[in-house]
């Protein structure tokens, strides 16, 4: 005759120890919700944005030192001849051209007159950015004829509007010629004679601008001009 089963058989044995523990999970339970996600966007666009800043600045940055570079050259060595090597530092400074060119002056004595040519341009670290360069001439003799060759002579230059007027106060006549282009450049001839002798000083250049090159002052660069050649009459 079959025995009932010991009271409590029909529930399992517990698991030995060392098992893990079969949990129930109360009734209503719910798991804990996960984080969202990130939206990544707004990183990517501030990545973005942050690239196009940069690549503005740089190329704003590149624009403008490019315009402002300095256009000099390393101070020469060697003696302007004759007047050209009178003519005071304060005068070229004021011009901007303080770094003479020995190579490209000189001293000529012809049948009837002697004719001296000078050049300068801008002394790298010195003279500052933008473009200077000045040429000056001094004809001693026959100085009537070689006034009005060299005023017609200026005005003949094809590179802008020419304007020309007369200057008071300097030699026994003295006109200024000015060329002014559509660009940036500007050029400012001064002729003057006084008694026998001739001088001539042409002033060429441009200024920097923001982001490219932008025309001078006219006021300034015909002063710089002028004080040159008052500066050279005196030493003739």
């Amino acid at each position: 005759m079959n025995q009932p089963p010991p009271h409590g058989w029909h529930q399992q044995p517990p698991p030995p120890p060392g098992w893990p523990q079969q949990q129930q999970q109360p009734q209503g339970w719910q798991p804990y919700p996960q984080p969202p996600k990130k939206n990544k966007a707004p990183l990517i666009v501030g990545i973005i944005v942050g690239v196009l800043v940069l690549g503005v600045a740089g190329t704003f940055g590149f624009l403008y030192l490019g315009a402002n570079s300095d256009s000099g050259s390393p101070k020469r060595g060697g003696t302007m001849p004759g007047v050209c090597a009178n003519v005071p530092e304060a005068a070229l400074a004021k011009a901007r051209t303080t770094n003479g060119n020995p190579a490209m002056s000189r001293e000529r004595k012809l049948a009837n007159h002697t004719q001296t040519s000078c050049a300068w341009d801008q002394t790298k670290g010195k003279d500052g950015s933008g473009l200077r360069n000045t040429d000056a001439y001094v004809v001693v003799g026959d100085a009537g004829q070689e006034y009005e060759r060299r005023v017609s002579q200026s005005k003949q230059n094809n590179q802008g509007t020419i304007n020309e007027r007369p200057l008071d106060g300097l030699g026994d006549e003295a006109t200024a010629v000015l060329v002014d282009g559509k660009s940036a450049f500007l050029q400012v001839d001064i002729i003057v004679r006084k008694g026998d002798t001739v001088v001539e000083v042409e002033h060429t250049g441009w200024d920097s601008g923001m982001f490219g090159n932008k025309r001078p002052d006219v006021t300034e660069f015909e002063a710089a001009a002028r004080g040159l050649a008052e500066a050279l009459l005196a030493e003739v």
